[in-house]
């Protein structure tokens, strides 16, 4: 699907009720990736295509490696807002990086089970996506919170992989669609403080983190 919630979104923005439950975290980080992915990389593709991209973005064989590349930008792009996320509330989090590990883990299951699996994923799922967040959650929670700058290089990079490009011109763009996908993370994680309750939800974060007794 990879639909963006606009209209929830505009309600956000006019300064409706923050929520702070686990359903709406999840629904906010679905749809920041979904925006994410298909924003950061129509805006490039087109960008690149110029003239040609009428026509381009029409053709078939085009179109199913624009949306490989999107479905595959999402699945990063919510590694990435949830590590920017989490860096947010790290200070207010339960320090043992482990337990906040296991929670946010669980949280990105979540993300990419709200939406249906894609086409070119039937057979394998998101197993290997899920692999990699819980080994660069490893790394990351054991080291102090980094920017989003740093952090959404991993979505940038995803997306050049998967863009329907030759391979000399994905190297020589690389650097100008990190900082153009940085600045829109940047742009998200600002959203995300507006749409979410970050104290409330920490708390119930913390709960999770926390056995019972």
């Amino acid at each position: 699907m990879l639909e963006f919630p606009v209209r929830e979104w505009i309600g956000s923005l006019l300064g409706g009720r923050r929520s702070a439950d686990w359903p709406a975290a999840v629904e906010a980080l679905r749809a920041g990736a979904a925006y994410l992915a298909q924003g950061s990389s129509y805006s490039y593709l087109r960008a690149r295509s110029l003239l040609a991209g009428p026509r381009l973005f029409s053709d078939q064989d085009f179109g199913f490696a624009l949306t490989i590349c999107k479905w595959e930008g999402f699945g990063v792009a919510a590694q990435d807002l949830i590590l920017i996320l989490e860096a947010d509330l790290r200070h207010l989090l339960p320090p043992d990086p482990q337990a906040r590990a296991r929670v946010l883990a669980a949280l990105y299951r979540e993300v990419l089970d709200s939406e249906p699996l894609p086409e070119h994923r039937a057979a394998t799922g998101w197993a290997d996506l899920i692999v990699e967040f819980d080994a660069r959650l490893d790394v990351y929670l054991a080291r102090p919170p980094l920017k989003p700058d740093a952090i959404s290089i991993a979505t940038a990079l995803r997306l050049l992989q998967h863009a329907p490009i030759e391979d000399s011109v994905r190297k020589a763009d690389q650097m100008m669609v990190v900082n153009n996908v940085a600045f829109r993370f940047i742009e998200y994680q600002a959203k995300l403080r507006r749409m979410l309750d970050l104290p409330a939800f920490a708390a119930q974060l913390s709960a999770r983190m926390v056995p019972p007794g």
